[in-house]
């Protein structure tokens, strides 16, 4: 089999396999005359303990979590956001793998090369790409295919590779430059003109714009504050939240060759005036934006020293922008969750467990962050986040669920709480966040530790469904537990 090919089937296994695993499931009638549908092929559930340990070894190693005894590859993953590269640091013990030495050199090469899009998986996709998404989002909405992901990896740098001292361990790194993949994303063939505003104050020209977010800020629209977090297309926003700068500003030679921005936190023009000049517009960031917290908000009157002079306004066309973060969210580590055997373990056995409730409007996924619990269709007292009597037997089951999952204090939980869109952002943001601790309070007095929870609410902004029927908005109207493994895991196949 040619080898791209098998490649791009590794890693569509890897990408689908929990999904495959991990649709809906719960059987909420009966079928008393199967002649009446069209027939459906039953998806396998394992439901003997047997079934469930196989098919969680089978499901851990297929997606780069090999038990400890079985690993031959190990990828440690860091990002310097800085420096644009996502790099891999990939070992193979050829003695454990059975590669005669030193005649398998190359195989060993080759395995490694076969290898790594799993391995480098999990952490290169949960790599933010705005305030919204991350790179698997794009992954399960068919905007990145797996052919981009094979000839991103294929492409990218890698270092000769060498044996340890004396040892039988194969090193490597690899390193993808993130504007490899940020440039795959930009579509527009011209940038659109940012209209110069109908007030304006006293500015004048500059040679780039400088904003610094560093530190804790308030969030826009929520009585919470956080950082600022990188990611490859950043919004700027103003206070009143008039668009300020975005990917489709820019033009798509520069936003493919260079980024929209560059990230620093250097208080040294030196280290940036490349990009900015050396006589730029400084301006201290006010709030931060975005489920994923990634777009800074400015002053208006800091928007309208840009806005106000159309030499700046051209700035932005050019992507001379740079944003100051924290330096440890700008080069780090990147983990993944710890998928062991064991997690998958706990996944079927909650599968079983809901089969045997058979509760209404209840799914089950693994998603990239761990066990996804959704109940649809909440009925709360109108406007409120107070739950009506009927959802307690739902809520007792699930609450049972999340002690047996608990048990052995490998998981904390989150809860993020959804409503429907109805033009009312601000409203629906509150509301879902007091929904979601209303359902953290439920699952604690059922008597689950406090401890384990913590809880986010996103409003209207993430759609299950659509807002224009009654049935999608109430499938719009849930909340999502999350079961999230405490560890994180140095990928292994």
């Amino acid at each position: 089999m040619n080898q791209k090919i098998l490649k791009s089937l590794l890693i569509y296994i890897a990408l689908i396999h929990p999904a495959v695993f991990s649709q809906n499931y719960i059987e909420t009638y009966e079928v008393t005359d199967f002649m009446d549908k069209p027939y459906m092929p039953q998806q396998y559930t394992p439901y003997a303990d047997e079934e469930i340990e196989r098919e969680a070894e089978m499901v851990a190693a297929a997606n780069g979590h090999a038990s400890r005894e079985n690993t031959t590859m190990t990828s440690s993953s860091f990002v310097n956001w800085t420096r644009e590269s996502f790099i891999s640091d990939v070992s193979l013990d050829v003695e454990k793998a059975g590669i005669p030495m030193p005649s398998g050199k190359a195989t060993s090469v080759k395995k490694i090369e076969m290898d790594l899009p799993i391995l480098i998986k999990d952490p290169l996709l949960s790599l933010y790409v705005d305030n919204s998404k991350t790179l698997n989002d794009l992954v399960v909405d068919g905007t990145i295919t797996l052919e981009n992901i094979t000839r991103i990896v294929d492409r990218s740098h890698k270092t000769p590779s060498f044996f340890t001292a004396g040892g039988s361990t194969l090193l490597t790194k690899h390193t993808i430059d993130l504007k490899n993949i940020s440039s795959s994303l930009v579509k527009h063939t011209k940038p659109y003109a940012q209209p110069q505003p109908i007030d304006s104050i006293a500015s004048r020209k500059y040679t780039g714009i400088v904003l610094d977010a560093r530190g804790t800020m308030p969030v826009q629209g929520e009585f919470s504050s956080s950082r600022v977090y990188p990611c490859l297309f950043p919004k700027i926003w103003n206070e009143d939240m008039d668009l300020v700068y975005e990917k489709n500003m820019v033009f798509p030679e520069t936003a493919k060759k260079e980024g929209i921005v560059h990230y620093s936190s250097s208080d040294l023009i030196e280290d940036y005036n490349g990009r900015v000049g050396k006589d730029p517009l400084w301006i201290s960031v006010k709030k931060v934006y975005g489920i994923n917290r990634c777009d800074p908000v400015i002053s208006r009157e800091d928007y309208l020293r840009i806005a106000s002079i159309k030499e700046n306004l051209e700035l932005l066309k050019n992507g001379k922008v740079v944003l100051l973060l924290d330096k440890d969210l700008l080069e780090h580590k990147v983990t993944s969750p710890n998928k062991d055997k064991n997690y998958y373990i706990t996944y079927h056995r909650l599968k079983r467990y809901f089969l045997e409730k058979k509760v209404p409007d209840i799914g089950l996924a693994d998603i990239p962050t761990g066990i996804q619990i959704t109940m649809d269709n909440l009925r709360f007292v109108a406007d409120s986040a107070e739950l009506l009597e009927s959802e307690k037997s739902r809520i007792a089951i699930i609450a049972e669920s999340l002690k047996r999952a608990t048990a052995g204090g490998e998981y904390t939980i989150l809860v993020e709480g959804h409503t429907a869109d109805v033009n009312k952002p601000t409203g629906q943001m509150n509301l879902s966040v007091e929904r979601a601790q209303s359902i953290v309070n439920a699952l604690v007095d059922s008597g689950l530790n406090k401890k384990l929870f913590t809880f986010k609410g996103y409003g209207g902004t993430k759609p299950a469904a659509t807002n224009s029927t009654a049935e999608g908005r109430a499938k719009n109207r849930r909340v999502e537990i999350i079961i999230m493994p405490k560890g994180s895991y140095l990928m292994t196949k």
